[in-house]
This record gives C-alpha cells, sequence and structure tokens, in this order.
C-alpha cells in the first residue's frame, strides 16, 4: 500500500506539472535520476510512476532519448457510473434541468453528482480537482463562465471526458450539446409571419461572446435580410433595458413593431411584463420557455430538455468508449414550439 500510494504521489506530481502548462505536448521530462533527487523517492518508484503515466496515454518512454508528453485529443476509455454536473444554480431552468438529468442517469444506472463552482476559482482548476478525486466524466453548462482552451486541452490528455451543454466553447476539446438556435429563430419568425405581422423586431442583449445570443442575432438578421431591425439591450442594466424597451413598445406610432422576437428567457419576460403594464397589444415571441404568469399568448420555442440530456449521456458513452476514435461534436438539438394554444409540439 505504502508503495503504491508512491507511485500515485509521483504520478501526480507530474500531472500537477503538465496541468499548470509547465509542459507543453511533445516537451521532455527530466530524466528518472533528476526526478528520483527532485521528489526524494526511489528511481524504481519513478519508474513505475512512469509506466502508469505511459499505460494512460500521457507520456512516450523512448530508449535513449528520455520520456516525453503526449497531449492527446482522445476520448478516454472507462465506465460511466458517475457523472459530475457542473451548471448554474440561479439560471431559471436548472431545477428543470437537473432533474431530468438525475431521472435519465437513475435509468442509465449512473450516479449524478452535482458540482457548484466556487465563485473566486477558475472552472478548469473546479474540474482538475474533480479529476484529481477520480471524477473523470464531466458536464459542463458554462453559463457566464469563461473557459480556457488550453487548460480544456490538457484536461482532457489527462484523462477527463467532457460535454459542454448550450455552448461552443468546449470544442474541439469537448462535446458541445446546444439548442439549433438558426432553426429556433427561423421558427419564431415563420410563425409570426403565418399570422400575419408585418414588421418583426428582435429583441437581444449586448453579450457578442455568449454562442446562443450570437447565433439568434445571426439568425434573425438572415430571415429578416433589409428589413431586420434590432433592439440591443445592454446585459445586467435592467433600468436602461426597460427603459429602451418602452421607447419601442409604446413611444408612439412610428416606434410601434407588430411583433418582436425575444431572444431569451430574460428579454422575453422583461418585455412581456412591460406589455403587460403599458397595455401594448404587441405580439411577443421567444426563444426559451417563460414563467407562467407571463407566458400568456407569447409564442415560445422552448428547448427539449429530455433530448439534450439524452444526447449529452450519448455523448459521454461514446468519449468513454470510442477512445482514439472519438471526436469532438457540436450537436444541434431541435425545440418544441408553442404558439400559446395549450400544447407545445416537436418540429
Amino acid at each position: 500500500m505504502i508503495s503504491e500510494n508512491l507511485y500515485e504521489n509521483v504520478k501526480n506530481k507530474i500531472c500537477d506539472e503538465i496541468f499548470e502548462g509547465h509542459y507543453e505536448d511533445g516537451d521532455r521530462i527530466p530524466p528518472e535520476r533528476e526526478l528520483e533527487e527532485l521528489l526524494h523517492v526511489s528511481r524504481v518508484t519513478v519508474r513505475r510512476s512512469l509506466e502508469i503515466l505511459e499505460k494512460d496515454g500521457l507520456v512516450v518512454r523512448e530508449v535513449g532519448r528520455g520520456t516525453r508528453v503526449t497531449l492527446r485529443n482522445v476520448g478516454n476509455k472507462g465506465e460511466l457510473d458517475m457523472v459530475v454536473l457542473i451548471a448554474p444554480a440561479r439560471n431559471p431552468f436548472f431545477s428543470e434541468f437537473i432533474a431530468r438529468f438525475q431521472n435519465y442517469a437513475q435509468e442509465e444506472g449512473a450516479l449524478l453528482l452535482y458540482v457548484e463552482k466556487p465563485r473566486s476559482e477558475e472552472l478548469e482548476r473546479c474540474l482538475y480537482r474533480l479529476y484529481k478525486r477520480g471524477l473523470r466524466n464531466v458536464v459542463v453548462w458554462l453559463d457566464d463562465m469563461t473557459a480556457d482552451p488550453d487548460k480544456l486541452k490538457r484536461l482532457r490528455a489527462l484523462g477527463m471526458n467532457l460535454v459542454f451543454f448550450d455552448t461552443d466553447k468546449g470544442l474541439p476539446y469537448a462535446d458541445c450539446v446546444v439548442l439549433d438556435n438558426s432553426l429556433a429563430v427561423q421558427t419564431l419568425y415563420e410563425a409570426l409571419k403565418r399570422r400575419g405581422y408585418g414588421e418583426v423586431v428582435y429583441i437581444g442583449w449586448n453579450l457578442k461572446d455568449a454562442y446562443s445570443i450570437r447565433m439568434r442575432e445571426q439568425a434573425y438578421r438572415e430571415m429578416a435580410g433589409p428589413a431586420a431591425r434590432l433592439l440591443i439591450l445592454p446585459w445586467k442594466d435592467a433600468e436602461r433595458s426597460a427603459a429602451l424597451l418602452e421607447e419601442l413598445l409604446v413611444g408612439g406610432k412610428e416606434a410601434m413593431a407588430d411583433a418582436v422576437i425575444c431572444s431569451d428567457r430574460e428579454s422575453g419576460e422583461l418585455t412581456a411584463e412591460l406589455c403587460k403594464r403599458t397595455g401594448s397589444g404587441i405580439q411577443i415571441a421567444a426563444v426559451d420557455e417563460l414563467s407562467k404568469n407571463v407566458s400568456a399568448q407569447v409564442i415560445m420555442y422552448k428547448q427539449n430538455l429530455n433530448a439534450a440530456v439524452k444526447q449529452i449521456f450519448t455523448s459521454l458513452q461514446n468519449q468513454c468508449g470510442m477512445a482514439d476514435g472519438w471526436v469532438a461534436d457540436l450537436c444541434l438539438m431541435e425545440g418544441m414550439l408553442d404558439e400559446g394554444l395549450g400544447e407545445a409540439f416537436i418540429l
């Protein structure tokens, strides 16, 4: 047991150096004699630790040339018996998402562990802590967190399987499961046109770095063409956003639109509440499901969370089973159109 612990300690120290970026792909680590002196362990322990790292595909040992690091972007074989979910508890969809995730995990014989990243800790360091505890299958709902591609590359090489939800920022080191945002906006735009609405204004946020917001705005511009008219709201500035919306909705005949497409739940609810307060009869369409107290008469394109959760598990299963055959994928998910008639249908 003592020997096994020594092997693991040496292996972990080398993994720490790789995660911290002290070794790049192809770099040679110090020779055995130097590691022996540096880590205060025997040559046998060093060799055994390097054997473990080589078996894991993290290093290649070459006779007469030493040991070099290999940061491979491949699937990591293993059992999918436990899945860690890192997600923002403050997101309105969180409770429903985790409930469906929990149910599906149970059906698949997997245990779901929810982790909320500490505010002061970067995402990748949180992931590395999980890795060192033997938790290798992780789903990340990025929300407003940032992702460091270089650190994701190192986590993948170290042996972690990753799926990102609602963003493309995990590519090319993680599968990404996202709503087909172009289809969502196209579907809402066409639904409004079928109802006879002329000018359709798009309401979004100044979040160019957010995948879903960026793709939805782009889809609207393509659908509307030269007739495109957008109101871009300042994120997390409720007072200014309300003032801009009121100018659009009740600022006079020239300011009025026939209908609006709201980019997400937050902009949709803000618009719906203002319409209710001011008595505006404008037709609202929104991507994502609004809360029940403001969703009456709102056309919504809802995410199919059951399908998304199933795809997340399929992606993890592929990573656990395909190894060298795995390549990161952007999985576009169709949603459900709810035209306010009491039920939604899958397109």
